[in-house]
């Protein structure tokens, strides 16, 4: 009689725990927006799908909105380079950084990398190392993220100095960069 007792016993704790058991929590699956599937007419969709990159293309400059022009000069600064070097210093790391945020944050600006050199040695050799400057320019930028199709490059070599007729390396070093311009698409 006992061991029927205690199984009875047994037998009404079990159907309370099972029936009351455990307090029901509330579920956290509610709380999770439930995400639609991307409409068809927008999942071909790319952002610079009309953007010219033969070697015919011509560039214009784009006419920015005031604030988006003073941001743009603030984060687009000229990145400097050593003498006869393409060669990013730590100083130009540093304002390429602030470049390649810009532009991510801007994900409709394209620029137009134009690498400039000091009047010293030939045309035909600053050419090529302003276009080397321009292109590890472009490199950083794209090993940070910003896609490719939204970067141009291009020498203007010995061409356009900031400070014409230099004599000093302090003038000199004033020429040796890399600047960027905005382009309208």
């Amino acid at each position: 009689m006992n061991k029927k007792r205690l199984c009875i016993i047994l037998g009404f704790m079990l159907l309370a725990v099972i029936t009351g058991g455990c307090r029901k929590q509330k579920s956290t699956l509610q709380d999770i927006p439930v995400q639609q599937p991307a409409d068809s007419v927008f999942s071909d969709f790319k952002p610079f799908a009309d953007v010219d990159t033969s070697d015919n293309a011509i560039f214009k400059e784009a006419q920015l909105a005031d604030d988006l022009a003073i941001r743009a000069r603030e984060a687009l600064r000229p990145v400097y380079f050593e003498y006869n070097s393409f060669s990013l210093t730590s100083d130009a790391v540093e304002a390429l950084t602030i470049a390649a945020r810009f532009l991510k944050d801007n994900p409709g600006m394209r620029v137009l990398i134009q690498g400039h050199c000091d009047e010293r040695g030939s045309s035909e050799y600053n050419m090529g190392l302003g276009e080397r400057r321009a292109k590890a320019v472009k490199d950083y930028m794209e090993n940070y993220g910003v896609a490719p199709i939204r970067m141009e490059v291009t020498s203007m070599g010995k061409e356009q100095p900031v400070i014409p007729g230099c004599t000093d390396e302090e003038c000199h070093s004033k020429n040796r960069r890399s600047e960027f311009v905005a382009l309208a698409r």
